[in-house]
């Protein structure tokens, strides 16, 4: 068959990018794992783009092998196409994380994750398409972090892809998936604020109070950083007097509560952001480059991690939250990364000689007692690790990654933590503590690494440790650090840490601190601030940061104001600002707590009821008659909870199983609603009426193990009235026991 020389795009499917091109050897489609309509049990994973290409599917089933993604793939014609994939053994010789394609149910004959170090192109042999459109899926062997970054279908024999990140395998992924060269615009915005931790999050909710229009730019589906759901870390440090109390996760970590108490912070968080109508959020969004126009960043663009789409976002200033002081790196700002020498500025707790050494990266880690015996493998590569530690569970002192580059290294950094921890807990689960804990299983392994230090960007003032012994006083002291200088060392495992507290007063950190030296338009908050190593301890935790980002936010509405930049603002508009900060004088109310937002509080398990979907069935308890039910869904077990009042949102709830289900919710059409990372929308619909009104709800679907699940409350809200509490109905094996917690 003779293959014409063009060029072929292949339309978005279901926000999923995915494209053809032909040329004169043959056909040639580039499906990007990340962007599957149906991840499945499979997640998202954005950390490392910057270093290896692409965000990627990875298989986090803490050991248990996740259900499998599938997508919709066009081909130009049926045939014998070769096939590669873009995947990682992630512990070489061990090959723990294992998975094979299947195209229109057909394995193909490689079992990928099994060969080499590092991403690469692993061939998978040649594959059969019947169709023009076949249904691929990515089946998990392991549960143990297989990753695929993407798929290639090929007809050309001679083609092998190009494996080294970099300029060149960027051009020819965009020119596969049809991506101009210059992204369309995303907006022209007074300030873009990347990163959505808390530091950003105060920043930008700082700034759109005082009538800025904002970028909030973030890389997850949720804001807080560390202190998410995802991460759980608490934050610690003084709040200080506006903002930051609003979206801070301070909870007694101790207290072990479920649901974890940052779920709940989440959805604070996200209904103080969603409250601001200067805010225009990008969550999913990856700022990956800037453009400069002489001192000054002129834009920044970013790919949305789900659908590869890219934009432009232009501003007049910008905010680094990244941690990584992303930004002020690829603007040429000046960045240090490790400890100062002693003599530099004579700092005590600095050593003699000046290193790399950085704090290291966390995984949180828990396990809980279930009613049934669980198994748990028994594993070298994992041990191989965690050596002759047996544990239950880790908290911030599971730390890695002192010695090693924290952004070029960091996906080994967690991988490494996720051997120690497997490892930990194989030998708890299979040495002499075994019959003891029989009856657990892991509950909480974070797939996304909670990081302390990388780099750090220069300011017109470096902070250090002498200046926060002594309390030195600043005029231009615009947060206030309380937090003890807080330094980690490896201890025994190199993955276990211990710290150093060094006794703190109250002191102020200088605006000068905040903002690069070298590009006029850049601010930054959060850990990237210019401060030594030392000093870091103490301002790196996030309600510190928060305040930063007040400052900077406030600073931003100042350089709109003026016309001046942040540095113009410390030189003649630092009275302001410190007006705006302390509330006084017409800034009195400018940053007090804005609109009142709802926070969805758990209904009691009395209130949890568990049903069978059905024609008799009602969508709350008692409440509204429910008129068609998809037929997938017809007779599986429902679990409801009562409507509540119409002007509040509906309840959260949480029930048990006994074996591991998918769970359809259906989720009330009213109002913006935002699901915790894991859900994913189907076609299905349910219909249900109250009185004579017609309703409908759209049904999301996400994959749990056996044990607890949780189901959020419903803040989506429309004119005075909240949107229903979901409705939770689970398919799994047919004598699946459901239990109200």
């Amino acid at each position: 068959m003779k293959m014409v020389a063009a060029s072929v795009m292949i339309p978005l499917l279901f926000a999923f990018a995915l494209s053809a091109c032909r040329s004169a050897l043959g056909a040639d489609i580039l499906v990007e794992a990340e962007g599957f309509a149906d991840p499945g049990g499979w997640v998202i994973d954005p950390q490392f783009m910057d270093i290896m290409g692409s965000p990627y599917l990875l298989a986090h089933g803490m050991g248990k092998p996740v259900a499998p993604a599938r997508t919709p793939v066009a081909f130009p014609a049926p045939g014998e196409y070769r096939l590669w994939v873009r995947t990682r053994d992630w512990v070489p010789s061990y090959h723990p994380g294992t998975f094979k394609v299947t195209v229109d149910g057909v394995a193909a004959p490689a079992v990928f994750g099994t060969q080499g170090s590092g991403w690469l192109w692993q061939d998978g042999g040649t594959v059969q398409v019947r169709r023009d459109k076949a249904t691929v899926e990515l089946v998990d062997l392991t549960g143990f972090e297989g990753r695929c970054d993407a798929l290639l279908f090929t007809t050309d024999a001679r083609l092998v892809p190009p494996n080294e990140p970099g300029d060149a395998m960027a051009a020819w992924r965009r020119k596969l998936l049809g991506l101009p060269e210059t992204p369309p615009s995303a907006g022209d915005f007074d300030v873009a604020v990347v990163g959505g931790g808390i530091a950003g999050t105060s920043a930008a909710v700082a700034a759109a109070r005082l009538g800025c229009t904002v970028a909030l730019i973030q890389d997850r589906p949720v804001l807080g950083g560390n202190a998410s759901a995802e991460v759980r870390v608490h934050t610690g440090g003084q709040m200080g007097r506006v903002i930051v109390p609003e979206i801070s996760a301070n909870y007694d970590a101790s207290a072990g509560a479920e649901p974890h108490p940052t779920v709940r912070l989440d959805q604070r968080r996200m209904a103080v952001v969603s409250a601001e109508k200067n805010i225009t959020r990008f969550l999913n969004w990856h700022a990956f480059r800037v453009a400069k126009q002489g001192k000054r960043i002129a834009s920044v663009d970013a790919r949305n991690v789900v659908t590869g789409e890219e934009r432009r976002f232009a501003a007049a200033l910008f905010v680094d939250a990244t941690g990584d002081g992303s930004i002020g790196y690829w603007a040429g700002a000046e960045c240090r990364v490790g400890r100062e020498a002693r003599s530099e500025h004579q700092e005590p707790t600095a050593p003699e000689t000046a290193d790399k050494m950085v704090l290291g990266t966390s995984l949180m880690w828990g396990t809980r007692e279930t009613d049934r015996e669980t198994m748990f493998p028994a594993l070298p590569w994992a041990t191989e690790v965690s050596k002759n530690l047996a544990a239950t569970g880790g908290d911030w002192t599971w730390e890695y990654g002192h010695h090693r580059d924290t952004i070029r290294e960091a996906e080994e950094i967690r991988d490494h933590l996720f051997r120690a921890i497997y490892g930990a807990w194989s030998s708890a689960k299979n040495g002499p503590d075994r019959e003891k804990n029989a009856r657990r299983e892991l509950s909480f392994v974070p797939w996304i690494a909670g990081k302390r230090e990388s780099r750090r960007m220069v300011g017109d003032y470096i902070l250090t440790e002498n200046d926060i012994r002594a309390g030195r006083e600043f005029p231009d002291g615009v947060a206030t650090g309380s937090w003890s200088i807080d330094l980690h060392f490896p201890k025994e495992y190199d993955f276990r840490t211990y710290a150093t507290f060094g006794k703190v007063k109250p002191y102020p950190i200088p605006f000068r601190s905040l903002y690069s030296k070298d590009v006029e338009n850049l601010m930054m908050a959060g850990r990237d601030i210019s401060v030594t190593h030392t000093a870091l301890g103490s301002t790196r935790v996030m309600n510190t940061g928060g305040q930063m980002g007040v400052a900077v936010g406030a600073a931003a509405f100042l350089c709109k104001k003026h016309g001046a930049t942040p540095r113009g603002v410390y030189e003649k508009h630092l009275e302001e600002l410190l007006d705006i900060l302390k509330g006084r004088g017409p800034y009195r109310e400018a940053l007090g707590k804005g609109t009142e937002v709802p926070v969805t509080m758990p209904a009691a398990a009395s209130e949890v009821k568990v049903g069978t979907l059905g024609p008799s069935s009602n969508r709350c308890n008692g409440n509204y008659e429910i008129t068609e039910i998809p037929p997938s869904l017809a007779g599986l077990p429902c679990v409801t909870v009562g409507r509540g009042s119409s002007d509040s949102p509906g309840a959260g709830y949480a029930f048990a199983v006994d074996r591991p289900v998918t769970v359809y919710l259906a989720v009330h059409d009213r109002g913006k609603v935002e699901l915790p990372a894991g859900w994913t929308k189907t076609a299905d619909r349910l219909r249900w009426k109250a009185g004579t009104a017609a309703f409908t709800d759209t049904i999301h679907r996400r994959d749990f193990p056996a044990g607890r699940v949780e189901i959020p409350g419903h803040a989506g809200k429309e004119g005075a009235y909240y949107g229903l509490p979901h409705m939770a109905i689970i398919k799994g094996d047919k004598d699946v026991k459901v239990t109200p917690r």
